[in-house]
């Protein structure tokens, strides 16, 4: 984030960088976990012997004031909105006019993330035709939540939740995802998103060609002849076939048709008729 502004002694903000939660003195006994650090930076003026930074709340109440020699700042804030202003002493040590007020948002800090911050078996579960998909990541400071954003191949939201924890776990079901994390710190600020590196593949599993059931009866036409028939139920013919327990290698898309007349009929779209 940049701040462009510029006092009478042509002090001027080139950058204010801010890396995460924000501590002021008033609040000196705050967790360490809750204060992000935060750097400023301006450019140098040469007629400046002292540096003063003062920083506000939005209601105008001036939270810290800071002095130094040097043209570049680094302390810890909470995350928040705020408001700052600037001003250099010469020799003499005599300030000259504040800058304009300026509007800045101190961020919590991003997860930090690796390639073993998600662990998954990539493979569904024949039974669930889902797999637990498990993702954990440290701590961020300024961080109160965490928000989950899971991707398909479509770049279609499948998942978008807000934890209180390091770790969140979900079912997926089989395909390409992708992932992001955000920090959230008070006021629902957000950091900037984090992707996990690389991109979760689900497979399916196909399982084993199923054995249909028919019933072998005498022909008619040909008593020494037996011909295989679809078992009735109530005088309907049906189809039917034993449970496969076995699981194929082999990776596809679950799906099975039988030829019946001139068409390949989906056995879930099957009629008897």
């Amino acid at each position: 984030m940049k701040l462009l502004r510029r006092s009478s002694f042509f002090c001027t903000f080139i950058g204010l960088f801010l890396i995460g939660h924000v501590g002021f003195a008033e609040e000196l006994a705050a967790k360490e976990s809750e204060k992000v650090p935060v750097e400023l930076e301006w450019e140098k003026v040469l007629e400046a012997k002292l540096y003063e930074l003062e920083f506000q709340n939005f209601n105008g109440k001036t939270l810290n004031v800071f002095k130094s020699p040097n043209h570049i700042f680094k302390f810890r804030f909470k995350v928040g909105k705020y408001k700052v202003r600037s001003r250099v002493a010469d020799a003499r040590k005599v300030y000259g006019d504040w800058s304009v007020l300026t509007e800045f948002t101190v961020q919590p800090k991003p997860v930090h993330v690796t390639e073993k911050s998600i662990n998954t078996k990539g493979v569904i579960d024949p039974k669930t035709l889902t797999t637990e998909v498990a993702i954990q990541w440290g701590e961020a400071a300024g961080a109160l939540h965490f928000r989950v954003k899971v991707f398909n191949a479509n770049s279609e939201v499948v998942r978008d939740e807000i934890v209180n924890s390091h770790s969140y776990k979900t079912q997926l079901g089989a395909g390409e995802y992708t992932t992001i994390l955000i920090s959230i710190g008070a006021d629902g600020i957000e950091s900037d998103p984090v992707p996990l590196p690389g991109k979760v593949v689900i497979e399916t599993v196909q399982l084993a060609k199923p054995v249909i059931i028919f019933d072998e009866v005498v022909d008619a036409k040909n008593p020494k002849v037996k011909i295989k028939r679809l078992p009735l139920s109530k005088g309907i013919p049906t189809l039917r076939w034993k449970e496969a327990s076995l699981v194929i290698d082999t990776v596809g898309t679950l799906e099975y048709r039988y030829f019946f007349g001139e068409e390949w009929i989906p056995v879930d779209a099957f009629s008897s008729k």
